[in-house]
């Protein structure tokens, strides 16, 4: 692919490189399988693949984004949604990494 958004960090970066076309650009935004490991340094670069890091902005930012989506109509995709007094079972569900999109807390 040309462009990967990862979020799972060390534990899947080798994959999203093995996804990425030769030339192509990684976005590192998450670590959600931790924040140390192993970079496959040497397919990295033979396949001239950009990988970038980047962090969340500040909180004028996300007010910025949720008008920016309030706008367009944009909605995320929601894996599952869980009471406050059910966050373990949240963390839990987390932790299992069957979900596909967000994890969210009512209260």
């Amino acid at each position: 692919v040309d462009h990967v958004v990862e979020v799972g960090g060390p534990g899947t970066l080798a994959q999203s490189i093995a996804a990425t076309r030769v030339g192509g650009h990684i976005s590192l935004i998450g670590v959600l399988t931790g924040r140390g490991g192993e970079v496959p340094t040497a397919v990295l670069m033979a396949r001239q693949i950009r990988l970038q890091g980047l962090i969340v902005g500040n909180r004028r930012q996300q007010m910025d984004l949720v008008r920016a989506l309030d706008a367009t109509g944009m909605k995320p995709v929601i894996d599952r949604s869980f009471a406050l007094e059910g966050i373990a079972d949240a963390f839990r569900h987390q932790e299992a990494g069957a979900h596909f999109g967000k994890i969210c807390l009512e209260f």
